[in-house]
């Protein structure tokens, strides 16, 4: 009898277990398909949520320019530019890929920087500033200066700077880089910029000159009166500055490679002057000329003659004598060629010459004549029909923007 219930119960044994197999499996498996389609919502939900808060910029052909960085000062979507065409030339020995940060309006794209041009209306040679330059030029589209005009970003890269230069139609813009070349124009001639920031309704070019301001000449001349045929009272004695006034600075640099022309020319002058009696004998020392911080002397091809011509005077004035009328005087400086000018500070503005970025697949084309105005960007899904506000907290500054 127990030997038949052992052998009931061992062979109902292999029964009792597939029972439970079937059970267990049957459990994982509708537990396994509510999960995955929890998790499938769940991911839906998060990429449509995702979408929302993603926003994507196109141009009228629905080529997609990228996802928005930020918005700039005047709610301009930010989008990231990569150039890989980048010669493998100082200061990019290794040819890198760079950044570049591109504003997207509905019909242009914008830059911090600006590009300047050596002929009105934003045409002739482009140049472009170095990275990082705030002396060269600050202003930005208020015309105010240290309002802009400047991007670090492409400092912090270490490679060439960007930005948006003049079209053939004047108004959608074209990327320009800089080059390891200095500008081939002098600053001087500089007569427009191309300020892609500007709100306007036609092209964004604006004429542009250097800001001059008359050099500074207090500390130009040092003088110590010798013994001479007529006496001088009171005995003068003018020293040089120790430092130049404040808020400018020294043209040392400049004013020392002139000088090997200009001392010779007063060494004659007053020892000339001195022998007739016109002037006691004088030891005329050239000291320094100083320019307002950011600027610098304009280096032209009467420096020579200016500066000399400026030093006499300045010493007949230290010494109280009214000679730059007098005919011997102004007979001895035009044998001389000694006549004068004008000393200017401009503004130190350091341009690199500028070239396209050209589309990689067209030569003929800057890379932003692929994208057709308007531009547009992405509308949010319409994922909440009950009208309820959805309110995301921030989460830190610039997090939320994926900067």
């Amino acid at each position: 009898m127990i030997n038949n219930i052992s052998t009931r119960l061992s062979k109902q044994a292999g029964f009792v277990l597939t029972i439970e197999l079937i059970l267990i499996t049957t459990i994982l498996i509708i537990g396994s398909f509510v999960g995955i389609s929890a998790v499938r919502n769940a991911l839906v939900k998060s990429q449509v949520a995702q979408q929302n808060r993603d926003i994507t910029v196109a141009d009228s052909n629905g080529v997609k320019l990228g996802k928005m960085l930020s918005l700039n000062e005047h709610e301009t979507p930010i989008v990231p530019f990569i150039d890989g065409g980048v010669a493998p030339l100082a200061p990019d020995p290794a040819h890198k890929n760079y950044r570049a940060i591109l504003g997207v309006r509905d019909d242009r794209f914008t830059s911090r920087e600006p590009v300047y041009y050596d002929s009105p209306n934003c045409t002739g040679n482009p140049c472009i500033k170095g990275i990082s330059d705030e002396t060269s030029d600050n202003r930005g589209v208020d015309n105010i200066d240290a309002s802009g005009a400047v991007s670090y970003l492409h400092a912090l890269q270490g490679g060439p700077n960007y930005a948006i230069g003049r079209s053939d139609d004047g108004i959608i813009g074209h990327l320009y880089r800089s080059t390891p070349l200095q500008c081939p124009v002098d600053i001087s001639d500089i007569q427009s910029r191309y300020m892609s920031q500007r709100v306007v309704t036609g092209t964004p070019c604006e004429s542009f000159e250097v800001n001059n301001a008359e050099a500074d000449v207090s500390c130009l001349v040092g003088v110590e009166v010798g013994l001479s045929v007529i006496n001088v009272e009171p005995p003068v004695d003018n020293p040089l500055c120790e430092s130049c006034p404040a808020g400018t600075e020294s043209q040392g640099d400049i004013l020392d490679r002139f000088l090997p022309g200009i001392e010779p020319l007063i060494d004659t002058v007053f020892g000339l002057l001195s022998r007739t009696g016109l002037t006691p004998n004088v030891d005329v020392t050239v000291g320094d000329i100083c320019c307002p911080i950011g600027t610098q002397l304009e280096d032209n091809d009467d420096l020579v003659s200016s500066i000399t011509y400026t030093v006499i005077t300045k010493t007949f004035d230290i010494l109280g004598l009214d000679l730059i009328d007098n005919r011997f005087v102004n007979n001895l400086l035009s044998r001389l060629g000694i006549q004068q000018g004008t000393l200017n500070c401009v503004a130190n503005i350091n341009l690199l010459s500028a070239e396209p970025v050209v589309d990689p697949y067209n030569d003929n084309f800057n890379v932003l004549d692929r994208f057709t105005p308007p531009f547009t960007i992405n509308l949010p899904t319409n994922n909440n029909a009950d009208d309820e506000w959805l309110y995301v907290a921030p989460d830190g500054e610039g997090i939320n923007t994926g900067l």
